[in-house]
């Protein structure tokens, strides 16, 4: 799978807006699952499952992993999703649908900041902590992140490599506070 899909398209935004959609892509990131074993995960009927897996297919952000045949002949089909990490380019989405996406980029930035305090990094000094401030921060993460995924999309990785996500985003986080710091 890619390692990295960024999300500046309406139409695939509004796909992802589903935060079903999203729990799906989450299990197929860390390995393929039939979509018996998908249901079963989330609690969902199978015809539930089917909806959201003929969205996410038409769409192409999931694929056909594997199929093997059982010992009773019966046919299982794995999926997967297309990308490792999805990142939500939220300057390139019409405001209705990025705002949906904003409270993903606003806790990673409290994230940040709370790192940043538990580190005692002198950074987080000059940070005021405000609502105000953190939607700043929030923001330029999200340009920082967008920035960074753009050098990962043709890369190529494995389930549940974890590593990259960490590579993507401590080049964000550098890019950030390099820009940023006093």
């Amino acid at each position: 799978m890619k390692a990295v899909y960024i999300v500046d398209n309406a139409r695939i935004a509004k796909v992802l807006v589903d935060p079903m959609r999203r729990a799906i892509l989450d299990l197929l990131r860390q390995k393929p699952m039939t979509q018996a074993g998908l249901a079963k995960e989330l609690g969902l009927s199978g015809a539930c499952l089917n909806f959201h897996m003929k969205i996410l297919r038409s769409n192409k952000l999931v694929t056909i992993a594997k199929r093997e045949v059982e010992k009773h002949r019966i046919m299982q089909i794995f999926f997967s999703t297309v990308a490792y990490l999805f990142v939500y380019d939220l300057e390139s989405l019409p405001k209705n649908i990025a705002r949906y996406f904003y409270p993903i980029s606003l806790e990673r930035a409290r994230a940040v900041v709370s790192l940043l305090m538990l580190k005692k990094d002198p950074y987080s000094d000059h940070l005021e902590k405000t609502l105000e401030e953190i939607n700043t921060i929030s923001k330029r993460l999200s340009f920082f992140l967008v920035s960074t995924a753009i050098s990962y999309e043709k890369r190529v990785v494995n389930h549940a490599d974890e590593q990259i996500i960490y590579e993507i985003y401590t080049k964000a986080l550098n890019g950030l506070l390099k820009k940023d710091k006093p």
